[in-house]
């Protein structure tokens, strides 16, 4: 992956009109807000290693960050939270993608590994579980158009006179398979005959062109198995048609209830309402604004739609084969944020490897 890319609220020219010490503490209010979800006060500051201020000091580079937009106080007597803005600065210039534990890695790898290999939708909802048990955030993946793939072959199977089973296989290996009912029998050697042409024939399009296409492409093909081709080809477009947008698929909505930032009862009606609305997700999952291979961070007042306001999105593109997709995860803004750009990190690049032509 090419780094880190994020949506600006905080210009990255910005960084010089925070000196170092506003730096570091703007940094340990961040840090202790992420581990704990309680405010910071310049006592708690003042006696961690490294900081050789006393409380009046901090405060009052704390007033003068509150001003700067980059920290804010919930209430009078409480110490100070990180603002959009805040995070945005401490994702930008502070926090960097580690390396992840290899425990974790074990973990996403072995869960990705036990899902059908040539079965697409097991493979993403393996992906999705991976990222929530490996984060402890909702793990997301937006399954890529199936109809990008590119055609490598049809099997025809005769399952009684009438009923036939079609796989038709893509590349990377997945395939996908339907039940075709016909009116009248039809013996093996035409069958065999019949999708020997089509192999030959639409290998190495993409299902689009194949689902776009008339039947003129056959129109050289002897009468007596244009006949079988053209009883075919309608199921296979059929079943194209199903595969022409992406899938969004989820793993771990307890997690985000599980914050502490969402134990108000009020509020959790309404994300469960957020979190289940598959084509809003869809939108802001799957939205690009610039060139991908890249982990993009929004967060809170980033995301375009403003349901997501107390969230934050960690994703990143994935290929496999001609096909791409996102994945990621979400949670609340006070997240992680080196540790889960490793992980969305990781398991795109585990995908991919996994499915490398």
């Amino acid at each position: 992956m090419g780094g880190i890319l994020s949506w600006h609220l905080f210009s990255i020219m910005d960084k010089n009109i925070l000196s170092n010490r506003e730096v570091k503490i703007l940094e340990a209010i961040v840090r202790n807000y992420i581990l704990t979800a309680l405010p910071t006060g310049s006592r708690f500051i003042a006696k961690k290693k490294g900081f050789d201020l006393s409380s009046a000091t901090i405060r009052n580079i704390m007033g003068d960050l509150e001003e700067k937009g980059l920290i804010t106080q919930p209430h009078k007597s409480a110490g100070r939270i990180p603002t959009d803005k805040g995070y945005r600065f401490y994702v930008d210039l502070v926090a960097k993608s580690g390396i992840l534990p290899k425990k974790v890695q074990v973990q996403i790898q072995n869960t990705l590994y036990k899902a059908e290999s040539s079965d697409l939708h097991l493979v993403m909802e393996a992906t999705s579980k991976a990222l929530s048990r490996a984060t402890g955030q909702l793990g997301i993946i937006l399954s890529p158009k199936l109809c990008d793939g590119i055609f490598r072959h049809i099997h025809i199977y005769s399952i009684n006179q009438n009923k036939f089973l079609m796989n038709l296989t893509i590349d990377s290996g997945f395939v996908k398979t339907v039940v075709v009912e016909l009116t009248s029998e039809i013996n093996s050697n035409r069958i065999e005959a019949a999708c020997k042409i089509i192999n030959e024939r639409y290998n190495g399009l993409s299902l689009q062109k194949i689902f776009l296409a008339d039947d003129s492409i056959f129109s050289d093909v002897e009468s007596v198995n244009q006949g079988v081709i053209r009883l075919f080809i309608p199921s296979i477009q059929q079943m194209l048609e199903k595969q022409t947008s992406g899938e969004i698929i989820t793993d771990g909505k307890a997690n985000i209830l599980l914050k502490p930032e969402f134990f108000n009862k009020e509020q959790v009606g309404s994300i469960i309402e957020v979190l289940e609305e598959k084509n809003l997700l869809m939108h802001i999952f799957g939205e690009e604004k610039e060139s991908s291979n890249r982990v993009i961070v929004s967060i809170g007042g980033e995301i375009e739609n403003g349901q997501f306001s107390s969230f934050s999105i960690v994703k990143t593109n994935y290929k496999i084969g001609n096909m791409e997709g996102y994945l990621g995860v979400i949670g609340p803004k006070r997240m992680p944020y080196p540790y889960l750009i490793s992980a969305v990190e990781y398991t795109s690049k585990i995908l991919e490897n996994t499915y490398k032509q």
